[in-house]
């Protein structure tokens, strides 16, 4: 049985800063994750945004950095606050920032077994094809996105209503757009929903924005509600959305120009899924922490400042809204089941109405990052942890809120 300092499960934008931030300040790390490479959600699912950036372009830690990787490689493009970037170029440079921070990483590793005594996980069970490892570690981290790892060690956690989980969607990719300028599309879009039916009941406000490429864009114009935790609605989910999108491509090239020539050129092959559970953490936010103007005590990380959207009838919830600079607190990361579990992403202790404020990229990262450290400084008091985030350069400063 091979022992690490920390173990990360799910190698998404969470799963990697805490990987490369735990590396970096001194741990032995393994990161493992069910899909072939690393990237979750933001290559696999192609939501190719880096977005969520607490200040202009600035996140700190690893999300600067990471964006940083991408310029210099050609991958990434600034569009309206948002960073719209290449998946397959994100994939490499993910990929390559993972081993120079020399963790070790096994991909195409279900997590199907967690053993714990008391309140301490002591190791856990992974399926690479026929074969199962046992890894052995001090701390855990979960960045799994549906919170499996917590789950599987019997940790508590919260499963919002289907009406509080989001839609979920299927992203695609066409090419040959033209002269693609997303508010006057946008207009027209909402224009066009009084007098002509769009395919998708829900979907009620254009969601797509052109990619590094002016020619090339992604569109977010699918959507149903559910259970994404269900694999048999999952599953059913999954088709209805494939099906959607011949339908909503031929809509989009009669009633759009800029459209008329599109074809499809890639689908995600993984439903975009924004919220399943949450943990039950030892600080978890609500929303009145959303409206309480002071930030909360012992901030980990900076998240971005809108929550809401993306609700099951139609775009706006009834709780949408700007939250200013939502902070994250220490105990939002750590689980009240286990002393040697955090969470990172959109899983960390928060009501699920807060799970956009999370849930993104770029505050995927930050929490993620916060999580890594920590795990590799054995669950610190604070001021040690404050100590080594402000080392890797992660923002916290309540003058920045």
């Amino acid at each position: 049985m091979e022992k690490f300092d920390c173990i990360v499960a799910g190698a998404g934008m969470g799963g990697f800063a805490a990987a490369i931030a735990a590396s970096r300040a001194g741990a032995k790390v393994l990161l493992i994750d069910k899909l072939p490479s690393a990237g979750g959600t933001a290559v696999y699912a192609m939501t190719a945004l880096l977005s969520g950036w607490p200040l202009p372009q600035r996140a700190g830690g690893i999300a600067d950095e990471l964006a940083q990787v991408l310029q210099q490689r050609n991958g990434l493009r600034w569009r309206s606050g948002n960073a719209a970037f290449d998946e397959n170029i994100m994939q490499l440079a993910m990929l390559d920032m993972l081993r120079d921070a020399g963790v070790k990483t096994i991909f195409n590793a279900l997590v199907i077994r967690v053993e714990s005594v008391g309140k301490i996980i002591k190791n856990i069970t992974v399926q690479t094809g026929t074969k199962e490892l046992i890894f052995e570690a001090k701390n855990f981290v979960d960045a799994t996105g549906d919170a499996s790892l917590s789950v599987l060690a019997g940790a508590d956690v919260i499963t919002p209503p289907v009406d509080k989980s989001m839609t979920k969607t299927l992203m695609f990719k066409v090419n040959n757009v033209k002269n693609f300028d997303k508010e006057s599309i946008a207009r027209r879009f909402s224009e066009k929903l009084k007098t002509k039916k769009f395919p998708v009941v829900i979907q009620d406000r254009f969601m797509g924005t052109t990619l590094v490429r002016d020619d090339e864009a992604i569109l977010n114009l699918t959507a149903v509600a559910g259970d994404a935790a269900d694999p048999v609605q999952y599953n059913a989910m999954y088709e209805e959305l494939l099906r959607q999108i011949p339908e909503v491509t031929a809509w989009l090239k009669r009633e759009f120009p800029e459209f008329e020539d599109i074809t499809v050129s890639k689908i995600s092959p993984v439903l975009g899924v924004r919220c399943t559970r949450n943990i039950i953490s030892r600080r978890q936010l609500t929303m009145a922490d959303v409206r309480n103007p002071e930030p909360p005590e012992e901030i980990v990380s900076l998240c971005g400042s809108y929550i809401g959207g993306h609700y099951v009838k139609g775009f706006a919830s009834p709780w949408s809204g700007s939250t200013g600079k939502m902070a994250v607190p220490y105990g939002a990361i750590r689980s009240c089941s286990f002393d040697n579990l955090l969470a990172a992403g959109r899983i960390i202790g928060i009501a699920p109405e807060l799970v956009s404020a999370v849930r993104l990229n770029v505050s995927c990262m930050s929490s993620g990052q916060a999580a890594g450290i920590a795990a590799a400084l054995n669950i610190p008091p604070y001021e040690k942890l404050r100590k080594e985030l402000l080392r890797q350069n992660c923002l916290l400063s309540k003058q920045e809120l």
